[in-house]
C-alpha cells in the first residue's frame, strides 16, 4: 500500500519505520524544518546537539530500548544517577530517597510517613488503573495521603503543571507517574537512575529516517500536510509550501503546494490541527461523535526558557518548584545530570512552564521571560544573576501536555475512525502512562500495526 503519515514526531517515524520495513510505500509529512515533534534538537551553534525541552528515560522504558536495539544502536543510552529536590518554603529539599521524605520538613512528621506508604502501596499493589479514573488526584490525595500532603507537596506540583484546572487532574495521571514511569527494582531501588542517548535524540531519528528511505519511503521535513481529503477509496493530501511552519500550527494558513494520492492515511499531530486538516467531505465521513472526541481533549501549552549559564546553578538535576509565588514549575540542570564535557564545558539548564493557551508567557521572547522568571531563580539560588547567562533560547509547543480529568479513558478516540483507512495517533492517546518518548515508540508501533491490518 501507498501510506501517508503526517507528522515526524517519534511516534510517526516509529510507524513509518515499520510500515516501511513490512513493505509499504510511505512518505512522511513534516511541518518543522527537523525531525523528533516534542523531542527536537538544535544546532547549539558549534555542530552539538540538544534537545529543546528536556528529555530523558526510565529504567521502566522498555519499548526505547527495544527500538534502539531493533536499529543496531544497543548501546546508545547512557544511565546516570539522578538528583532531585523541591523548592518549598523559601529553600531547597532532596527529594529522591524515603530518607529524604522523612527530611522533608514542610510536611509534620505523621503526614511525611503517611505520604510515603500510600505511594509505596500505589506502587507496589495499585496495578488497575481503572480505580483510580473517576477520582480527582485531589480528593484521592486527601484522603489516602493527607490534606498536608496536597497542600505542601502535590497541590503545588499539580498547580503548577494544571494552573487552575489542577484539582480537576483524575489520579490516574498521578498514578502513572507514581506507579509506571518511576518503577525502580534491584540495585536503584533507593535510588534513580536516568537515561539519555549519547549525542542527544538526533541519532536515533536519523536511524529511523535512513531505514525509512533504505526502502523507497520519503520523510519530508518543512512539508507539512495542508488538508486531507477522500479520492475515491483513498485519499488526497495536499502538502503546504516549504517556510509554512512561520505560518504556525494552523494548516488551514499553509500555501498549497501539491497533492498526492495515498491508499491509506495516519495522522500523527495534535486533535485541533487533525480536525482542520479534513476538507468537509471528510469531516463528515468522520462524524461529529468522533470529532467532538477529539476537540474535547484540551492541553496546556509548554514554554521552556533554555540558558547557557556560566557556572553551576544547584546541586541537582531536577528540581519542582512547589511555591506558588514563582513563576515557573520546574528547573532542569541538564549539567548535573550529563556530564558538561559532552558539551565542551557548556552548561545548561531549563526552565519550564506549563500555561493555558493565550497566556501572555506564551508571547514573550527569550530576554523578556528571562527578566520575568529573574526574580523566582533568585528565590532558588539567591546568588543568582543574569550576568551568568552566555545564552538564551525560547522555545515552546502549543499542545504540549494532554488534561486528563475523570472519564478520560471513556472520552478518548480509538485509532481507527469512522472514515475506513484514516487512523489518528497522538500523545493524547499515551494512556494510562502520561505523553513520553518511549510511549511515543509503543503508540507508533500500535498504529502502524493498525494501519496495515484490514
Amino acid at each position: 500500500m501507498r501510506i501517508a503519515v503526517l507528522g515526524a514526531g517519534v511516534c510517526g517515524l516509529v510507524a513509518a519505520h515499520r510500515l516501511g520495513r513490512a513493505g509499504h510505500a510511505v512518505d512522511v509529512y513534516e511541518r518543522w524544518p527537523g525531525l523528533g515533534g516534542q523531542a527536537a534538537t538544535f544546532d547549539l551553534g558549534d555542530g552539538t546537539r540538544l534537545e529543546r525541552y528536556y528529555h530523558h528515560l526510565f529504567t521502566s522504558d522498555r519499548h526505547i530500548g527495544a527500538l534502539y536495539a531493533e536499529l543496531g544502536m544497543p548501546d546508545a543510552i547512557e544511565w546516570h544517577e539522578s538528583s532531585v529536590a523541591f523548592f518549598a518554603r523559601g529553600r531547597l529539599h532532596p527529594f529522591v530517597t524515603p530518607g529524604d521524605l522523612l527530611r522533608f520538613t514542610p510536611l509534620p512528621p505523621l503526614a511525611r510517613v503517611r505520604l510515603g506508604l500510600a505511594v509505596l502501596a500505589v506502587q507496589a499493589l495499585a496495578n488497575d488503573p481503572a480505580r483510580f479514573e473517576d477520582v480527582t488526584a485531589r480528593a484521592w490525595i486527601e484522603r489516602w495521603m493527607g490534606k498536608a500532603a496536597w497542600r505542601e507537596v502535590w497541590g503545588p506540583l499539580l498547580r503548577g503543571k494544571f494552573g487552575e484546572r489542577a484539582d480537576e487532574i483524575a489520579m490516574v495521571w498521578l498514578w502513572s507517574k507514581l506507579r509506571l514511569r518511576r518503577s525502580v527494582q534491584g540495585e536503584d531501588l533507593g535510588k534513580e537512575r536516568l537515561g539519555y542517548p549519547r549525542g542527544s535524540w538526533e541519532p536515533l531519528f536519523g536511524a529511523l529516517r535512513g531505514s525509512i528511505e533504505a526502502v523507497g519511503g520519503r520523510v519530508l521535513t518543512d512539508r507539512p500536510a495542508a488538508r486531507v481529503a477522500r479520492d475515491g477509496g483513498g485519499f488526497a493530501v495536499t502538502a503546504g509550501a516549504p517556510g509554512s511552519f512561520r505560518a504556525g500550527h494552523d494548516p488551514h494558513a499553509f500555501p498549497a503546494a501539491g497533492t498526492e494520492r495515498y491508499e491509506r492515511v495516519l495522522a500523527t499531530v495534535p486533535g485541533d490541527v487533525f480536525a482542520r486538516l479534513l476538507d468537509p467531505g471528510l469531516a463528515a465521513e468522520v462524524g461529529e461523535d468522533y470529532l467532538g472526541r477529539v476537540r474535547g481533549i484540551e492541553y496546556f501549552a509548554a514554554v521552556c526558557l533554555l540558558l547557557e549559564l556560566d557556572r553551576p546553578f544547584s546541586p541537582y538535576y531536577w528540581t519542582n518548584v512547589a511555591d506558588r509565588a514563582l513563576p515557573f514549575v520546574g528547573l532542569i540542570e541538564h549539567a548535573n545530570f550529563v556530564d558538561p564535557a559532552a558539551y565542551g564545558g557548556r552548561r545548561f539548564l531549563y526552565v519550564a512552564n506549563y500555561l493555558p493557551r493565550g497566556h501572555e508567557l506564551l508571547d514573550l521572547d527569550a530576554g523578556a521571560l528571562l527578566a520575568r522568571y529573574a526574580p523566582g531563580l533568585r528565590a532558588v539560588n539567591p546568588a543568582f544573576s543574569p550576568d551568568w547567562v552566555r545564552a538564551a533560547w525560547r522555545f515552546t509547543e502549543p499542545a504540549a501536555q494532554p488534561i486528563v480529568t475523570p472519564g478520560y479513558a471513556r472520552r478518548l478516540p480509538p485509532l481507527r475512525t469512522p472514515a475506513p483507512g484514516l487512523l489518528l495517533a497522538n500523545t493524547t492517546q499515551v494512556y494510562p502512562e502520561d505523553r513520553g518518548t518511549n510511549y511515543a515508540v509503543r503508540l507508533g508501533g500500535d498504529a502502524a500495526a493498525a494501519l496495515a491490518s484490514p
